[in-house]
């Protein structure tokens, strides 16, 4: 290991301040991957990162006025002692191959060291899943997919690489068995890169949830329309149609006494605002959502660029979700089914919408039953309901989008003082990632590697 630097005074259990070389001062960046080697515990190596790496110099001090600051010309860089400091956050301590807590406080006048790639593959030995490397040692973070059922999120701004690092992880929890069902939104992400694709289009939606897009479509408010609504799909029979839907639904209402105001307000709402097209389409959906889920390929991608409406959209979704506890519930038994939701700021938002129900009932109940969420979104502020996102046991995050973000993921993840001006820099396939499948807990900067 190459030394580079020494521990000076004032450490603590979660934060051990050193200064680098001069000579070694290049390779003291942020996220720097590095091992501080106890002098009263040979033994053992105190693993951690670098953080808030700052330049100091005792002759040109920032609190102190000096003849240098009004005359800069008097400065020789003869006298200049300019020099690096840093903190050490430790995450894990490595003694004879083993990974442990960290519980005692370095020493000061202890060496700190690069730490090299396969001294961490040798303390993680197992079925682990790989979607990128340490940005700076090459390290392969890897990826506890146990874990998957605690619900995973991938946060980051447009352009960021989110869904090239979904796709990385889908790879590897379908070659390890698990059944992949991806909502892909736009058709482009996901789609182009899998063989077994359903168009949305294709997918029946059940009567009481084709109730809630009628509603959305037509804006008419459930509380006074939804009852009428769910009775007739639910008894409505024959070919799809618009005017002979509509008739039926008149009839219906009618039979259960609504007022003729009201029906005659759901007649024209229907006329104006749900095209023909849409009543006409429902009968070109063939497969039930149980079709989606015993394909056999994995993963499988349902996309949704086929429809147009966003409320047809998440119905599709809140379908297939609900056909799978439907299942799990009639079998008695967990399975390894894994959802992962596009643009979840359309699916999962605090406002209620027509999926929203089943993401999360999914993400509080999913774990017991096998099932898992993966969610995708630029932003976690605003964008993701609170319950929903408390319950993502796992985050990958990269440049946000708003500065809020940051703080909303530390208050539910031990971010370990990642400054947001680090955030901020970060280029495209760069993303933080910390919680249950990551085996330190705590964040780690990987570069997601490459995927077809």
């Amino acid at each position: 290991m190459k030394e580079i630097g020494i521990v000076v005074s004032g450490a603590t259990v979660g934060s051990i301040p050193v200064q680098i070389y001069r000579s070694a001062e290049r390779h003291a960046v942020e996220e720097q991957l590095v091992g501080v080697v106890d002098r009263e515990n040979p033994g053992e190596i105190v693993v951690g990162f670098l953080r808030r790496i700052t330049k100091l110099e005792p002759v040109i001090r920032d609190r102190v006025r000096t003849p240098y600051v009004d005359k800069p010309e008097m400065v020789d860089y003869g006298i200049l002692l300019p020099y690096t400091s840093a903190i050490v956050k430790p995450y894990v301590t490595i003694r004879d191959g083993k990974i442990g807590e960290v519980s005692n406080v370095v020493t000061p006048g202890s060496k700190v060291f690069l730490v090299d790639a396969s001294m961490l593959e040798s303390a993680f030995q197992g079925d682990y899943a790989y979607v990128g490397v340490h940005k700076y040692s090459g390290w392969a973070l890897p990826l506890d997919v146990r874990y998957v059922t605690h619900h995973v999120g991938v946060f980051g701004a447009t352009g960021m690489g989110k869904s090239r690092l979904v796709r990385a992880l889908i790879n590897e929890l379908a070659a390890r068995g698990f059944k992949v069902v991806v909502f892909d939104h736009t058709g482009v992400d996901y789609a182009p890169y899998y063989t077994a694709v359903i168009k949305s289009t294709e997918v029946k939606i059940p009567p009481n949830i084709l109730a809630s897009v009628i509603a959305k479509m037509a804006q008419l408010q459930w509380q006074t329309h939804g009852e009428y609504l769910e009775i007739a799909t639910m008894t409505y029979e024959g070919k799809w149609a618009k005017e002979t839907f509509v008739a039926h639904l008149k009839r219906t209402m009618k039979r259960l006494n609504a007022r003729d105001s009201t029906i005659e307000k759901t007649e024209l709402y229907l006329k104006q605002l749900v095209d023909s097209s849409f009543f006409e389409e429902l009968n070109n959906r063939t497969k039930t959502p149980r079709d989606v889920l015993s394909a056999e390929a994995t993963p499988i991608v349902v996309d949704l660029s086929y429809d147009t409406d966003l409320s047809v959209k998440q119905a599709i979704i809140a379908t297939v979700i609900e056909a799978a506890w439907a299942e799990v519930k009639r079998e008695k038994t967990p399975t390894r089914v894994v959802f992962v939701v596009d643009e979840a700021q359309n699916y999962a938002p605090q406002t209620w919408t027509i999926s929203k129900d089943a993401i999360e009932t999914t993400v509080r109940e999913g774990r017991k039953w096998g099932l898992s969420m993966i969610l995708a979104s630029q932003r976690i502020v605003g964008d993701i309901d609170p319950s929903i996102r408390a319950n993502l046991g796992t985050i990958f995050f990269s440049r946000l989008t708003a500065p809020t973000d940051i703080r909303e993921i530390s208050t539910y993840l031990d971010l370990a003082d990642i400054n947001e001006s680090v955030l901020a820099q970060l280029q495209p396939r760069e993303f933080f990632v910390a919680g249950l499948m990551n085996p330190l807990r705590r964040p780690v900067l990987i570069k997601t590697r490459e995927v077809v």
